[in-house]
């Protein structure tokens, strides 16, 4: 359980290193710098090229992009009804479509079913997560990017958020730096050129092209020891970046992300592992349907319960450090990670308790 020790001190120092302004203001940004340009392309370097594809596994790696499109269905039905801004709606499903089904994810595994599953949450990381992250993820980022780019063209250069309606909340104005950026985007391939040069995406590529080769122990070392440092530094983006005197304008948008996450998330994936597995289950022969529903509604397989408890996990780290390096209401995602984290603690051992039962 260090994982989550390490998570709890750097996020309370990211806090004093903000409180005590030892780092400049700006500094939330360099740390989340570290995190998408070294950190976490060592990581995926070192664990995709060890992974091991089963396929038993393949409801356990689809399930994050499962979530994620229902996630982003969701999320822009409720966000048009309550007039949320484009860039609230882009936050919350980035970090309630997502589980940090890593830093948090791989832990709880261990501590709850034992290090033999942790295998299932590294598919589901690394397969799911991840690559749902790298592909889709971004490719929202972009999208929205270039709404913003659009919008600010046919108002001559002002910066009107985009907005979907008159009344928003979670718009934040971009520096006129950030507006450059936007602006300079270009159409769809520029937008396809950027999410191909993501350096996560290019260490995904790469770890998997570099399959067949053994890494030499040098540079496993180093890979795993850079790759340590991305819970710790992005702990630490996410508490300098955390401010809870914006909790009053949020915590609409707050709340549902959380209980879609920790909640509904979840339960959608629980029900559609019964299904499944019961539809598998099920024999030929109708003579003996019924006995067989008696003895197997309280067999679900282990994979599918770790998969239904990875689903619960609270918002992912890199999903929530994306969205304030891309200016996504950067504010909401500092909420979404700053108090999903804890929270999760809580409800985390009630679906353990009742995976337990099904």
């Amino acid at each position: 359980m260090e994982q989550l020790w390490i998570i709890g001190i750097c996020f309370f120092a990211g806090i004093g290193l903000r409180r005590f302004h030892i780092l400049p203001e700006n500094g939330g940004k360099s740390l989340t710098g570290y995190v998408i340009y070294v950190a976490l392309p060592a990581l995926v370097l070192l664990h995709v090229h060890e992974l091991e594809f089963d396929s038993s596994l393949i409801f356990a790696a689809l399930m994050p992009h499962a979530v994620f499109a229902v996630a982003y269905i969701l999320f822009r039905i409720v966000g048009r009804q309550r007039n949320w801004s484009a860039h609230t709606i882009v936050c919350l499903t980035l970090t309630a479509g997502l589980g940090n089904t890593s830093f948090v994810g791989l832990p709880m595994i261990q501590a709850f079913f034992g290090a033999k599953h942790l295998g299932v949450g590294i598919v589901i990381d690394q397969v799911g997560s991840f690559l749902c992250l790298s592909t889709s993820g971004l490719l929202l980022l972009m999208l929205q990017e270039k709404q913003a780019t659009e919008n600010v063209a046919a108002t001559g250069g002002a910066y009107p958020g985009t907005v979907l309606s008159a009344h928003v909340h979670g718009a934040r104005k971009p520096s006129e730096t950030q507006a450059h950026r936007r602006v300079s985007l270009g159409g769809g391939g520029l937008m396809l050129k950027r999410i191909l040069a993501f350096p996560p995406f290019i260490a995904l590529a790469l770890a998997l092209a570099l399959r067949w080769i053994d890494y030499p122990e040098s540079v496993t070392s180093v890979l795993s020891d850079i790759g340590s440092t991305l819970t710790p530094v992005a702990m630490v983006a996410v508490g300098f970046q955390l401010r809870l005197s914006t909790l009053a304008g949020k915590w609409k948008p707050l709340s549902a992300g959380l209980m879609f996450r920790l909640l509904f998330a979840p339960a959608l994936v629980l029900l559609l592992a019964l299904g499944i597995h019961l539809a598998l289950a099920m024999p030929a022969e109708p003579v003996s349907r019924a006995y067989l529903l008696a003895a197997e509604a309280n067999s679900l397989p282990e994979t599918f319960r770790v998969t239904v408890f990875e689903a619960a996990m609270p918002p992912m780290i890199t999903a929530g450090i994306l969205c304030m390096e891309y200016d996504m209401d950067a504010d909401l995602a500092g909420l979404m990670l700053g108090l999903g984290i804890p929270i999760s603690f809580l409800t985390l051992p009630l679906w353990h308790q009742l995976l337990i039962l099904v």
